[in-house]
């Protein structure tokens, strides 16, 4: 399934979402385990708030720009989550940077965010990441914010970080698709009206999976390892 990201350039082509390819998976699988071993005393220490915390990745490659999405979720019965965005200008003519390099540069320039709010060294940073709220992060970058990483000094990446929950919006695709056949043909207003009945439905059902798991039946959430 392609996830409809938040793009920080215009695209150059007239096709929806200017015709984006995936990230390749070995690199995906690099991103979460690299943050997940470099991050390990911090996600730890959040774990001692939200159990299932962990780290997913995912991200897209446009005609104009490499798009790095790393999200901390808190397990599948959380709707909250962190997600920092990594985004680089593409040249798919230039042989230089390589695409290697920019999707490193990505993933250096997102994973120092996640870097600041999880080191066990401030536990305050930590309670900030954990909370539902956005409004709890400080010195956050809410908007695109240039950052020149410093394996890739020559690279500029724009960060940006947000409380989407990207894996909750592939449960809510993969919900539409299955009960709702006429989702591909939508468009427009009416096919974000499904959008949101679905949102609401897998939103009733996580709060109820979690209410149990707060007191009400079920066990306790343990951790990722």
């Amino acid at each position: 399934m392609t996830m409809k990201w938040e793009r920080r350039k215009k695209s150059l082509m007239t096709a929806p979402e200017g015709a984006p390819g995936p990230l390749p998976v070995d690199f995906i699988r690099l991103v979460e385990e690299t943050l997940s071993q470099g991050l390990q005393e911090g996600l730890e220490a959040i774990r001692q708030i939200h159990p299932e915390s962990g780290f997913r990745a995912g991200g897209a490659i446009y005609e104009n720009e490499i798009l790095l999405a790393i999200t901390l979720t808190h397990g599948p019965s959380q709707i909250s989550a962190t997600t920092v965005f990594g985004s680089a200008d593409y040249d798919p003519n230039s042989e230089k940077p390589a695409l290697i390099e920019l999707l490193s540069a990505c993933l250096d320039a997102a994973g120092s965010v996640f870097q600041h709010y999880l080191d066990p060294a401030f536990p305050e940073r930590i309670t900030q990441i954990a909370d539902q709220s956005l409004g709890a992060l400080e010195e956050a970058p809410f908007q695109w914010s240039p950052i020149k990483p410093e394996s890739h000094s020559k690279i500029e990446v724009h960060v940006k970080i947000d409380k989407s929950n990207p894996v909750l919006d592939a449960l809510t695709e993969d919900w539409l698709r299955k009960h709702d056949p006429d989702y591909q043909e939508d468009s427009g207003k009416n096919m974000e009206e499904k959008r949101k009945e679905a949102e609401d439905f897998l939103g009733e059902r996580l709060d109820a999976i979690q209410g149990r798991k707060n007191g009400h039946g079920g066990n306790t959430p343990t951790g990722l390892h």
